[in-house]
């Protein structure tokens, strides 16, 4: 049998990446380089290859000696931007998509990349301009809308910024990242503004996408109509994972403090330096921010964390603190457990349910006798309701409905405390943190 040649080996590598065979893609990429480590075009399918697993430091080597080889290599310059923009290194994703636009002004990719950067790196004015640009070359891209949207908003361009962002709902509209962000759009537009544009496309998405969740529950919550008991199962799951690999991110710039008030509390409870051997359960641990400060008291192999959303127990795990990681609805899962728990924390996770009567239910034959919840609710001041569900898709509790609910099922209220749990468009999010113990 004869051997393939160089070239015969470069088109079958070019056409198993076309195919999405990238595992013998790679083989043959990597065989070809170390015979010859200065073919261009295998260095560049190589990048894309190990871009697409998410090795970007890897697929930024593999296309920076695709440049050095040949500096003026447009397709290796315009891949090395994008990658630095997955990496959310946005200097240089700008500083190659200008290099890249140098070589031709009208790129696509490259005016992608630039505006994207320049809006990550809160240049609005030229964002817009390079994004409005690559739109002409462009004109059916979802996420080049949603990023001007996002610009859009930020300029106080209300119409064009909701235009916008309904323009990548329609193009894409099983993407839910469009979805997601059409919504917290809309939101946050919501409580500076009550144009009659903001409830007309919200009373639009939801009559337009009946089956989705995300429209349904963030389109309703802006309407102020058909409160559920409850944010539908799909919906939590579709939010956080989609946020997952950035939750922790998003929730600094939020200044959330819910975790750091939890760890004061048990430290008071049982002392900073004790060690009391507990079988926690962290309900609706998300990514494991709770973890680190619930290990101390956990016992031998006796720390749990349970959550709707499989990426964000992904990123728990790799906190290494966890003993055992549940992907379930917490209510469902608090319902298989019969005196389980010492401690039961839920920190920010009652705020995704309206009713919790079922919760306090389910917590409290979890618990053993003595057992202690330890919670967050986010204050109702808007009425009288036992719950109302705010504009933000996130449910407030009146804290008399908190104390009939404990009292119903048996616990007695240990602390209380209100205090600031976060901020949203600037505002401070008030509510209270309590640990009851089942009497």
């Amino acid at each position: 049998m004869f051997k393939k040649t160089e070239a015969e080996l470069t088109n079958q590598s070019l056409d198993l990446y076309q195919k999405k065979d990238y595992k013998k893609a790679e083989k043959i990429c990597r065989q070809i380089l170390k015979k010859n480590p200065t073919n261009n075009t295998v260095l560049i399918n190589l990048g894309n290859i190990l871009f697409l697993q998410k090795k970007y430091e890897e697929a930024i080597h593999c296309y920076q000696m695709a440049q050095d080889i040949n500096p003026d290599s447009l397709l290796a310059t315009v891949n090395m931007a994008n990658t630095y923009l997955e990496m959310e290194n946005y200097v240089q994703a700008e500083k190659y998509a200008r290099l890249a636009i140098n070589f031709d002004s009208q790129n696509y990719m490259a005016l992608n990349v630039l505006g994207s950067s320049l809006l990550e790196q809160e240049h609005y004015d030229e964002a817009l301009q390079v994004l409005q640009q690559a739109l002409k070359l462009k004109k059916d891209d979802a996420w080049l809308y949603n990023y001007l949207s996002r610009c859009y908003q930020q300029k106080e361009m209300l119409t064009d910024a909701i235009q916008s962002g309904w323009r990548a709902v329609e193009l894409a509209p099983q993407d839910e990242d469009h979805h997601i962000n059409f919504g917290y759009m809309l939101y946050e537009l919501s409580l500076d503004s009550q144009e009659k544009i903001i409830k007309e496309y919200a009373r639009k998405w939801v009559q337009k996408f009946p089956d989705n969740k995300v429209a349904q529950h963030m389109g309703k919550a802006i309407l102020k109509q058909e409160i559920p008991d409850r944010a539908d199962a799909e919906y939590i799951r579709e939010i956080f994972d989609i946020f997952a690999s950035d939750f922790e991110n998003v929730l600094n710039n939020l200044d959330y403090q819910t975790p750091q008030i939890m760890s004061k509390i048990l430290a008071q409870i049982y002392g900073k330096d004790s060690h009391p051997k507990l079988h926690i359960l962290d309900a609706g641990c998300g990514t494991g921010l709770c973890g680190n400060f619930l290990k101390p008291y956990a016992g031998f192999l006796s720390l749990e964390g349970v959550d709707l959303s499989s990426k964000m127990l992904a990123q728990a795990k790799m906190k290494k603190v966890y003993n055992r990681l549940y992907c379930n609805d917490i209510i469902s899962f608090l319902n298989q457990k019969k005196s389980a728990y010492d401690l039961i924390v839920s920190a920010d996770v009652l705020t995704y349910l309206g009713d919790l009567d079922s919760f306090f239910e389910k917590a409290q034959k979890a618990l053993k006798k003595g057992g202690r919840i330890l919670f967050s609710i986010t204050e109702n001041k808007e009425d009288d309701s036992n719950y109302i569900l705010h504009s933000s898709g996130r449910y407030q509790h009146h804290l008399k409905y908190i104390h009939l609910l404990l009292k119903k099922f048996g616990f007695d209220i240990e602390k209380e405390e209100y205090h600031c749990l976060r901020k949203e468009a600037l505002e401070e999010v008030k509510g209270y943190i309590i640990s009851a113990i089942k009497a």
